[in-house]
């Protein structure tokens, strides 16, 4: 699921709120599958002809409508996203009638697209936020990756503009096979932009709309992500990576739990919605089930549909008493698309995780054999 980037206490307290009242604070709006890359571990590109063959766009009319919906059902923050979400050709109108709706609007972008002229867009028209996602150091990476030999030198410039216009950036990025080996260098070029960054490790499995089955050849084994997850985190934490460590450890070795089947715990279906391109409520971007029609049977009618179906879904017990759950965080997508049921143990991230604990009590134990 689509984090939320909180700002102050306010924020937080709202969608703590949002969560145990089932009010749908947060949406992610799919405008549109179709993109101008076609990256190996995506999961929602299709062509223009398979995107035919599913559907067809809904129109900005038919967004800016259901905005209106979702604004009077209490959605306050929206993730506009795609495919590429600047490819659809009333994204401008949806962008702006959102905008005077006084949502508070974040952008999901391969950052190719953005110009001077979309940068020049977007200084007028601030959002709170476009994040970028960097897949490589260069642009070999981005011919290998994404089949878009040109993409780096787009992608970097985008971030300067958009930076040059004092627009709020954060860089995003995907470790997989094809730039596992470059991932030093892709933190340090995020760390050069001096701005918000994050790249993800855990690629889930999900193979959603696109006809051709995911390729699970696209991501890391557990043991490579767990390393790299390790390395982002030595990255960022930099001076406070051994405490943040430490804390990891702590709970990761929590005391077995009651092993019972649980709900979902994150506020994927309870707070936190998506409607994809077709116009399908899904409880987050990472689920196609359980989904409903948001334009056939209106917003409300759809999200309440939706409520009672995610409240029903129930987690493995196994989840529930094992040490690693504060950490690992049983997610209900990981373990329909790692298993194919809802109550399925992802053992995928179960190696993940275990191995990220392995390596952070590893890194501990170095640190003071070398204090000693």
């Amino acid at each position: 699921m689509e984090e939320m980037d909180y700002r102050g206490n306010i924020e937080l307290m709202l969608c703590k709120r949002a969560n145990e009242q089932r009010i749908p604070i947060y949406g992610n709006l799919e405008l549109t599958p179709l993109c101008n890359m076609n990256c190996d571990m995506c999961f929602v590109r299709l062509s223009p002809q398979e995107m035919h063959r599913q559907g067809r766009l809904r129109s900005g009319e038919e967004w800016i409508a259901m905005a209106r919906e979702i604004a009077r059902a209490g959605t306050l923050f929206v993730l506009l996203t795609g495919g590429e979400p600047l490819l659809h050709p009333d994204f401008r109108e949806i962008y702006l009638a959102l905008k005077k709706m006084a949502m508070i609007l974040t952008i999901n972008t391969n950052g190719t697209l953005i110009d001077e002229e979309w940068a020049d867009f977007f200084a007028r028209h601030k959002p709170r936020r476009i994040n970028i996602t960097l897949y490589g150091k260069d642009e070999a990476t981005y011919d290998r990756l994404c089949h878009y030999p040109d993409g780096y030198r787009r992608a970097r410039n985008a971030v300067r503009l958009l930076m040059e216009r004092h627009v709020d950036v954060k860089i995003n990025g995907s470790i997989t096979p094809g730039n596992f080996d470059e991932l030093d260098e892709l933190c340090g070029i995020a760390e050069e932009t001096n701005t918000a960054w994050k790249f993800d490790t855990y690629m889930y499995p999900a193979a959603k709309e696109r006809p051709a089955g995911f390729d699970r050849q696209a991501r890391l084994s557990p043991q490579q992500a767990a390393a790299a997850w390790v390395r982002v985190m030595q990255r960022k934490e930099k001076e406070h990576f051994l405490r943040e460590a430490a804390r990891m450890l702590a709970l990761g070795h929590a005391p077995a739990g009651e092993a019972v089947p649980s709900p979902v715990k994150c506020r994927a279906g309870k707070s936190y919605f998506m409607i994809n391109w077709q116009g399908k409520l899904r409880p987050c971007v990472l689920m196609a089930e359980p989904q409903t029609d948001a334009f056939e049977k209106g917003f409300a009618h759809a999200w309440e549909e939706i409520t009672d179906r995610v409240s029903r879904i129930q987690l493995n017990a196994r989840c529930s008493a094992c040490t690693m759950r504060e950490v690992c965080e049983p997610c209900v997508a990981s373990a329909y698309w790692e298993t194919g049921a809802f109550d399925g143990v992802p053992e995928y991230r179960c190696q993940y995780t275990r191995e990220i604990l392995r390596l952070l009590e590893d890194a501990c134990e170095k640190a003071e054999e070398g204090n000693g």
